[in-house]
């Protein structure tokens, strides 16, 4: 199985090299901007130099300059830091192909530095994974499968929660690596724990679909490697309405698809785009927020409307988040074919 380490190797920014010297390259977005840095480094006494690329160079003996990243954001301004970009690199070496697929921004950097519990529990994959059933709407002792959700395991051993991590990886451009780190603790614990007549529902970001399958290459070798049957394996696309082409979608979905696995649309709203995004996609499921319409009658007859175009696409549906009795009666009578929720179970670790 690829280990993030391996996958980190070489590739990471600065944080990996603390008191290791090298350069900082820094990209200013407009002249007015570049000026002060300059200004702000001579008065500094820092050594650097200007490159073909158009970035500042800045040596850094003792590694990535902490303290220099935090000076930069605070004379710049929002916009302009939102544009500067950099990267550290050991050594004296020109920047190659593989250090320019490792520019940030500058906040992202210090949203990193400022992370780096996030980063090692990333290196030491200090991860699992809970389950949640997903049953028949009209008979709820019969089971479809169990989603996966990550949990993180702080150094004290407690549970670091969804909503931290993911929010946390975003904000310091980690989060293509939580995501797959997420899938293989997935895999990791559904080998070992869950009953293989049953569907393994894996999330992964639209965001990170938008560079193709080739993103879970590395998911497919470790669920072929833990001797997983593909027809089992169900890709849950999260953060639907954050996929910026439908087009692209849907042509990632149709990859995954042809090889051997399913999938689920997640998140999808009740508006007039996630209805197109149903209708175009076509994916296997498509899952209901029971969340977004619980306190609007009005915006039940719009999930009416998911649920019925999706019954004529001969797509199945499960409404998520159940919390009542109401609600999965509902559920049943407009025809959604599962339900998930806590009204069903929470989502837990699964022994025996």
């Amino acid at each position: 199985m690829v280990r993030l380490a391996d996958v980190y190797e070489g590739r990471d920014d600065a944080l990996s090299h603390s008191g290791t010297p090298g350069r900082f390259f820094v990209w200013l977005p407009v002249g007015h901007a570049l000026r002060k840095v300059r200004r702000y480094l001579r008065q500094a006494n820092r050594v650097f130099q200007n490159t073909a690329s158009g970035a500042i160079a800045i040596d850094a003996p003792a590694g990535c300059p902490e303290a220099l990243v935090v000076d930069l954001i605070d004379l710049l301004t929002d916009d302009e830091s939102a544009d500067t970009r950099c990267v550290f690199k050991t050594g004296r070496a020109d920047l190659n192909v593989e250090d320019i697929r490792r520019v940030r921004t500058i906040r992202q950097l210090r949203q990193r530095q400022t992370s780096q519990w996030l980063l090692e529990m990333l290196r030491s994959e200090r991860f699992t994974s809970v389950f949640q059933p997903i049953v028949r709407a009209d008979e709820t002792s019969n089971v479809l499968g169990h989603e996966a959700f990550v949990r993180g395991i702080g150094r004290d051993g407690r549970t670091v929660l969804p909503d931290s991590l993911f929010d946390t990886a975003r904000g310091c451009g980690m989060l293509p690596e939580l995501d797959s780190a997420a899938r293989r603790s997935a895999i990791r614990e559904a080998s070992i724990t869950l009953d293989d007549r049953r569907h393994l529902f894996v999330n992964v970001t639209a965001e990170a679909l938008n560079d193709g399958i080739e993103t879970l290459a590395s998911t497919i070798v470790a669920i072929d490697e833990a001797e997983i049957l593909r027809e089992r394996v169900v890709f849950e696309v999260i953060d639907t309405g954050r996929a910026a082409d439908v087009r692209k979608l849907r042509a990632v979905v149709e990859s995954v698809r042809g090889v051997g696995f399913r999938v689920a649309l997640d998140d999808v709203g009740c508006d007039e785009r996630s209805l197109r995004v149903i209708h175009e996609v076509r994916p296997d499921f498509v899952k209901l927020d029971m969340g977004h319409v619980r306190f609007a009658v009005a915006q039940r007859d719009d999930a009416q409307r998911v649920l019925e175009l999706a019954q004529h696409l001969k797509i199945e549906t499960i409404a998520e988040s159940v919390e009542t009795s109401d609600e999965l009666e509902w559920n049943r009578e407009c025809g959604a074919t599962y339900v998930q929720g806590y009204f069903i179970a929470r989502p837990a670790a699964i022994t025996g």
